[in-house]
């Protein structure tokens, strides 16, 4: 078994750590399908969002110009995604799966299911929630988003249930 690893008085080095030990958590979750965690999010996400602009995709996940674009052309280099013009405005381009693409997060999608579910696993069914209230209100924060603690926009409700098909991103 584990040892707890100490506090760290830092909010931003503490957010770190855990988003190093899930990344790795989820990786090795992950590993049979060929995909690691943060590619399975672009893949997710651009699933669920065709036809996003990088400027867009980056936008909606806190992602630096230069780590997008570095993810974004290994994605293109395996064929999982492809630049393409809009259908609206053949001037603007955004990235979609490709058929290997949507083949790559089919066989990934079980193995992220079952982290996703290895990870709820080890809180209660209130602590989960609990732990999504919290994560959505200091996303909101360092966003600089400056809501009531009571609000609707705080406390936007249960943690997301469609997960897996990133279904809620939308």
């Amino acid at each position: 078994m584990a040892v707890p690893l100490p506090d760290i008085p830092c909010a931003c080095a503490t957010v770190r750590r855990l988003s190093r030990l899930l990344t790795q958590m989820y990786d090795q979750h992950l590993r049979p399908s060929g995909v690691e965690a943060p590619q399975m999010v672009l893949l997710g996400t651009l699933s669920a969002l065709p036809g996003l602009s990088q400027a867009a995709l980056g936008a909606r996940l806190a992602l630096d110009k230069t780590t997008l674009s570095r993810n974004l052309r290994w994605l293109a280099s395996q064929r999982w995604i492809e630049l393409s013009p809009s259908p609206q405005d053949r001037r603007r381009k955004g990235y979609r799966l490709t058929g290997l693409g949507e083949e790559r997060l089919a066989a990934a999608k079980p193995l992220w299911e079952a982290a996703q579910s290895h990870f709820e696993s080890t809180m209660s069914a209130a602590e989960w929630q609990q732990m999504w209230s919290v994560l959505r209100r200091a996303t909101d924060a360092a966003a600089g988003v400056n809501a009531d603690p009571d609000s609707a926009a705080s406390t936007r409700g249960l943690a997301p249930k469609v997960v897996a098909g990133f279904d809620e991103l939308a």
